[in-house]
């Protein structure tokens, strides 16, 4: 997976629970401090937990749009150029190419919401 917002939260969210769960295992072994020892276990659960239901949403943030340009002959025998939005992402060990639409009708939000959409119908996840 690429570095998106989402995918750097789940990994503090997971560097903080390892750092709780050793906090945790050291209040363990001293006599008096068992309570103090299962709170921390229970915030690097919560953690972890929290960290697993981002998962999806740093999925599909994981998503590259980008323009394709194509040149046309016309009838006059002139070259014209033509743009169009792509988008492209990880299906298991495949990449997945697909069309979005003219860049001359779609801004990059719209193409970016577009992608996001067919993204998450493709991986079962709700938006």
């Amino acid at each position: 997976m690429h570095k998106t917002e989402t995918g750097e939260k789940i990994k503090a969210m997971k560097t903080e629970a390892a750092r709780a769960e050793m906090e945790a295992a050291t209040l363990a072994k001293v006599r008096g401090l068992e309570a103090g020892a299962v709170e921390r276990e229970e915030e690097a659960r919560r953690l972890r937990s929290e960290a697993e239901d981002l998962r999806p949403k740093a999925r599909l943030e994981d998503l590259r749009v980008y323009t394709v340009e194509k040149v046309k002959p016309t009838v006059k025998g002139e070259a014209r150029t033509y743009k169009y939005w792509y988008a492209s992402w990880w299906e298991g060990d495949r990449a997945r190419n697909v069309y979005l639409g003219s860049a001359t009708k779609l801004s990059r939000e719209a193409a970016l919401g577009k992608a996001r959409k067919i993204k998450a119908s493709a991986l079962g996840i709700d938006l």
